[in-house]
C-alpha cells in the first residue's frame, strides 16, 4: 500500500503539464494556498465604466478617493461617488485618467488627446479645474522629487517620445524656465512613445521599448535622463505598478520587476507568462491594470480574455514568487482605502439590509476608515473591495506515477484543506500514457469521517480539489494507493 501526500504545487502553467498545477480562485502563500474572495461593492455607480481611480489620505488622514470615465470625474463621500467635473470630458477610446497626489490636491490627466490637465483641492467642497500654468496634456504623470513629470504630452503637437516637468515645488510653472527649473526633453532611439512613468527620489520611464530614468541633478541640467534598459518596456501602461523601490510590469515578453539603479529581473519566465500570452486579448491590452494589494503582499494584474472587460486577474506573491489566478469581472482595479463606517451607518450602503448576501463580515477591515485593501469596479460601474464571499476555488496536484511505469490503483483521497464551512468535491485524473489528455472522472465527496472513496486505476494520476464555502489554507492531498503491476 502506498499512502502519499501530494501538494499543490506552484503554479507553473509553462512548464511540462506533468508538474503543472491548477491554483484557480485562491490567493498563492507560502507552501500553500489561501482563499480569494470576491468583489463585493459599497458605493453608488459611475454614469460609464471606470476609467481609472485612486485613493489617498489628505493631512488629517482623512480618505479621498477619485475616479473618471469617459466625461467625468468623481470624488467618493459617504459611499456615494459625486460628479465633480469642470466639464464634459473627452477621454478617447483607449484612454484613462491617471491621478496623483499634490500636497493637499489631487491632479489627474486623460491623455495627449484628451482634456486639459485638471486639478481639485481636496475635500468636497470644490469642483476639478485646469491646472495653471498651461501645461500640455499628457497620458503619464508622476511625482519626482519635487517635480510633476509627464510623458506622452501634447503642447499643440503631440509628442509621444517626450516627457516635461513643472518648476520645483511649483505645479504652475511650465515650458523651459530656468528660474523654476521647469524643462522638458524628448528620449532619443527607437523606444516609442512613453507608458508610465514612476516616482520618487528617482524618476522612471517606461516607454514601449525602453526604460530610463531620471535623476535630479539641480542647473542647468536638472535631471540626467539616461537609458538603462533599451528594448525592454511595455504594451501596456496601465500594467506598471510600483510598490516600494520595486516596479512591476507586463513586458512585451512577459512580467518583470524593476528597480532604479540595479535594473530588470523576469517574475514570470518558465511560469506563467507563456500561459497568460495565450489568454489576454491582444487588441484590448489598453484595458490591463495593475494594483498592489498591500495587506497581503501581492500584485495583482486585471486582464481581458475578449473584447471586453476584464474577467480574471493574475496574482503574484512578490515575496514567495508564486502565482495564482482568480476569474472575477472588473472593469478597473486599484489600491483603495476604505472610508469608514459604523454600526449606525453602514446599513446605508444597502438596500435591503446589512444582511445583504456577499458582503464582508462586520468585522472586516474594510469597514475601518483609511485601512488599505485591493479595490475594484464591478460591471455596473460600482467600486468595491475584495472582501466578499469566499470564490469556489480549484487546485490541482501534480502527477503520481511509480518509478517502473506500473499501473496504480487508488481507493481513498483526504484534502488537506484547513478551515471550517468549507465543502470539498474530489475529481479523479488519470492517463495511461504522457501523450494523451488527462480524463477527470466523476466528482467524489465525502464519507462520514471525511475520507473521498474512490476505485480509479491510471498509470498516470493526478488529483483535483474544489472547495466552496472559503478556507484557511489548502496544503495539497493525502491519496491512499496500490501498485497493480506493469502491462
Amino acid at each position: 500500500m502506498l499512502n502519499t501526500t501530494l501538494p499543490f504545487g506552484e503554479f507553473t502553467p509553462d512548464l511540462p503539464d506533468v508538474t503543472y498545477t491548477e491554483a484557480k480562485n485562491v490567493v498563492p502563500h507560502k507552501d500553500s494556498y489561501r482563499q480569494m474572495k470576491g468583489l463585493v461593492t459599497t458605493s453608488s455607480a459611475l454614469t460609464a465604466y471606470c476609467r481609472g481611480a485612486a485613493a489617498m489620505e489628505d493631512s488629517n488622514q482623512a480618505v479621498e478617493a477619485y475616479a473618471g470615465d469617459e466625461t467625468k470625474l468623481y470624488r467618493l463621500g459617504s459611499g456615494t461617488w459625486a460628479d465633480k467635473s469642470s466639464t464634459t470630458y473627452s477621454t478617447a477610446t483607449k484612454a484613462w485618467w491617471a491621478f496623483l497626489k499634490w500636497g493637499e490636491a489631487v491632479i489627474a490627466c486623460n491623455g495627449p488627446v484628451g482634456d486639459a490637465i485638471q486639478t481639485k483641492a481636496f475635500g468636497p467642497g470644490t469642483d476639478f479645474a485646469n491646472l495653471g500654468g498651461s501645461p500640455p496634456k499628457a497620458k503619464a504623470i508622476a511625482s519626482v522629487k519635487s517635480f510633476i513629470v509627464l510623458g506622452d504630452i501634447n503642447d499643440g503637437t503631440h509628442y509621444p517620445n517626450k516627457i516635461q516637468w513643472s518648476g520645483q515645488n511649483l505645479e504652475t510653472s511650465w515650458g523651459t524656465n530656468p528660474a523654476t527649473q521647469a524643462d522638458s526633453q524628448l528620449l532619443a532611439g527607437d523606444g516609442g512613445a512613453v507608458q508610465a512613468i514612476m516616482g520618487g527620489d528617482v524618476g522612471t520611464v517606461i516607454c514601449e521599448r525602453s526604460i530610463w530614468e531620471l535623476r535630479y541633478q539641480g542647473p542647468p541640467t536638472i535631471f540626467s535622463v539616461i537609458e538603462t534598459a533599451p528594448g525592454l518596456g511595455t504594451p501596456s501602461p496601465r500594467s506598471v505598478v510600483q510598490f516600494g523601490h520595486t516596479i512591476y510590469f507586463l513586458g512585451n515578453d512577459g512580467f518583470y520587476s524593476y528597480v532604479p539603479g540595479k535594473g530588470a529581473s523576469p517574475i514570470g519566465d518558465k511560469k506563467v507568462d507563456l500561459w497568460f500570452d495565450s489568454r489576454v486579448e491582444k487588441t484590448n491590452m489598453h484595458r490591463v491594470c495593475a494594483a498592489v494589494d498591500i495587506p497581503n503582499g501581492k500584485i495583482v494584474w486585471a486582464y481581458p480574455t475578449g473584447s471586453g472587460d476584464c474577467d480574471e486577474l493574475l496574482i503574484y506573491d512578490y515575496k514567495t514568487a508564486r502565482w495564482s489566478y482568480a476569474e472575477v469581472d472588473t472593469e478597473v482595479i486599484f489600491a483603495g482605502r476604505s472610508e469608514g463606517y459604523t454600526i449606525d451607518n453602514i446599513d446605508t450602503l444597502f438596500s435591503n439590509s446589512i444582511d445583504t448576501a456577499g458582503m464582508a463580515s462586520l468585522d472586516d477591515d474594510q469597514w475601518k476608515g483609511g485601512a488599505l485593501a485591493l479595490y475594484g469596479f464591478d460591471l455596473t460601474h460600482a467600486s468595491g473591495s475584495f472582501g466578499g464571499t469566499a470564490l469556489t476555488s480549484r487546485l490541482e496536484t501534480a502527477e503520481l506515477a511509480l518509478e517502473d511505469a506500473a499501473m496504480i490503483f487508488v481507493n481513498s483521497m483526504r484534502p488537506l484543506v484547513q478551515g471550517t464551512g468549507s465543502t470539498n468535491t474530489v475529481y479523479v485524473g488519470s492517463r495511461d500514457s504522457l501523450t494523451d489528455s488527462v480524463v477527470y472522472g466523476s466528482a467524489i465527496t465525502a464519507n462520514t469521517i471525511g475520507e473521498f472513496n474512490t476505485r480509479d486505476v491510471g498509470r498516470y494520476m493526478r488529483f483535483r480539489c474544489d472547495t466552496a464555502g472559503g478556507f484557511d489554507h489548502a496544503v495539497g492531498m493525502r491519496v491512499s494507493a496500490q501498485a497493480m503491476g506493469i502491462r
